[in-house]
Parts: C-alpha cells; sequence; structure tokens
C-alpha cells in the first residue's frame, strides 16, 4: 500500500514539474502512462521503449498539434529555430515550448534581425525566453511577466575579446546570469537594490558559472542599433535595460525602462514587449 501511494505521488509530482517546465509536458505524460497501461512492454527493450514512446508523443505535440492550435486560439506563433537572422540561443528554448509570441511581436523581431543582419552580414540576433504557447495568463516561470505572448528577452551581441571580431553565442550557458556591471562613474543599481533588501536581484549571477565572461566583450555598437531599430516601431510599447547601459549607450528613447528592483538584473539581456 505504501510503495503503491509512493507511486502516485511520484506521478503527480513528473505531472506537475512537466506542466511547469513545458507547459504541455504534464499532458502528454499522462496520455503516455494511458498507452503504457494498455500496451505494456516487456523485456529488456522495456526502458528504452518507453522513454522513445514518451519522447515521440512530446514531439509530436511540441511539433505538430501545438503550433496549430497556439496560432488559431492564440494568435501565437513559434519563433524560428533554424532561420540565420534570429534563433534561440540554447536548445532548451524551444524543446520547452519557451519560444512562442504574439504574430505582430514575432514580425517586429524577425524584420528587427533581418535589418541588423542587412547592417550588419554576419550577425544573428539571439531570443532567449518568450512565452508557452498555450492559455491567457499561463505563467512562464522563474518571469514575473511572460505569460501573454506580447514579452520576450534577447541576448546581448559580443565580441571577442582578444581579437575584437564579432563572436556568436554568450558567456552563459542559461542566457542569463553573466552580466555587463556597472564601471566607476555609472549608476549602480544593483548595488542600491541590494541595499533595499531585494536578495534576488542579483540571484543569478550567484548561480550561473561565470569563467567563459573573459571570453566574451559586451558589443555595445550592435547591441545599441538593435535597441534603436526596436524602440523604434510602433508596436514596441516598452523595453528594460539596466539604466547604466542605457547611459553608456547613450540611449534617449522614452520606451526604455527600468524595471525595478523586485525582478532580478537586466544587464545580461534586453526584455521587449508590445
Amino acid at each position: 500500500m505504501k510503495k503503491r501511494f509512493l507511486y502516485l505521488v511520484l506521478r503527480v509530482f513528473i505531472v506537475i514539474m512537466l506542466t511547469i517546465l513545458t507547459q504541455v509536458g504534464g499532458l502528454v505524460y499522462l496520455l503516455y502512462l494511458w498507452i503504457k497501461q494498455k500496451h505494456s512492454f516487456i523485456g529488456w527493450k522495456r526502458r528504452v521503449l518507453n522513454i522513445g514512446l514518451f519522447v515521440l508523443l512530446y514531439s509530436i505535440c511540441s511539433f505538430a498539434i501545438v503550433p496549430t492550435v497556439a496560432y488559431k486560439l492564440y494568435n501565437r506563433k513559434a519563433l524560428p529555430i533554424t532561420n540565420s537572422a534570429l534563433q534561440p540561443l540554447r536548445m532548451y528554448t524551444f524543446l520547452m515550448n519557451r519560444h512562442y509570441v504574439d504574430e505582430e511581436l514575432y514580425e517586429v523581431l524577425v524584420n528587427s534581425a533581418e535589418t541588423m543582419q542587412l547592417t550588419y552580414p554576419e550577425t544573428t540576433t539571439y531570443f532567449l525566453d518568450a512565452c508557452f504557447p498555450l492559455g491567457a495568463k499561463f505563467p512562464l516561470l522563474p518571469h514575473w511577466s511572460h505569460n501573454d505572448g506580447r514579452k520576450v528577452d534577447l541576448a546581448f551581441y559580443y565580441k571577442d575579446s582578444e581579437t575584437g571580431i564579432y563572436k556568436n553565442g554568450s558567456p552563459s550557458w542559461l542566457g542569463y546570469g553573466v552580466c555587463e556591471s556597472p564601471k566607476a562613474g555609472d549608476k549602480d543599481m544593483p548595488t542600491f537594490c541590494k541595499e533595499q533588501g531585494f536578495f534576488q536581484y542579483s540571484m543569478l549571477e550567484k548561480i550561473v558559472p561565470q569563467y567563459k565572461k573573459e571570453t566574451y566583450h559586451f558589443d555595445a555598437k550592435r547591441t545599441k542599433k538593435l535597441i534603436e531599430i526596436l524602440t523604434a516601431s510602433p508596436s514596441i510599447k516598452k523595453l528594460f535595460i539596466k539604466p547604466h547601459l542605457q547611459s553608456r549607450m547613450q540611449l534617449t528613447s522614452p520606451k526604455i525602462r527600468f524595471h525595478g528592483c523586485h525582478a532580478v538584473r537586466h544587464d545580461d539581456h534586453i526584455h521587449v514587449q508590445l
């Protein structure tokens, strides 16, 4: 009886975690359990076949069914995966269905990335978290507001710290947490927020490994150009970035805001919203 109860608790926990992480994974897991019960696999191939079945069901759901449902019900489109101008920085973003945005924001992002590539031919614009595909207010943890398809985070551009040549990618394996911190004379919001008691503000910087930071140099020129393209769009309402970076890049658009101390640092990415 105790073993059966623990088995049930484990299954419930898996459903909850898959739902939190991928939105549709919990439902797919329930379907997987039902099929497994009806057609149990036996022998040494059992584990391999079970894993394969779940991966197959999840792939069909995420890449064949969900995109159509998301667009028809919520007007959300999956950001491109293989576009040379606009791509996810990390695979987990699209594997976990965290790359959906409103169609209007989709067009702004693709057009902005293509404009960047015309100006700087070798440049790829990388996106981080956007939104889940389904639901009016389904939370995309740990974000506060990525729940309606109208927000997306974009990575900074970087140069090789030794050669000064444009460098693809990011110093962070997560895409977040490796920050372009204030320099002497800059407005130091990280210190201010810490003194105000917002312990979570710089938490990611302490968690995410920093060993690649020395090989990447913040490309202010390209990043400034992208922000100017985005803020020039009538569709874009707000763009969050740290005050010291706004001053350093001499950005003057009234659409650029400071997000406050209640969130986490934004000197490692750009938050854009309709």
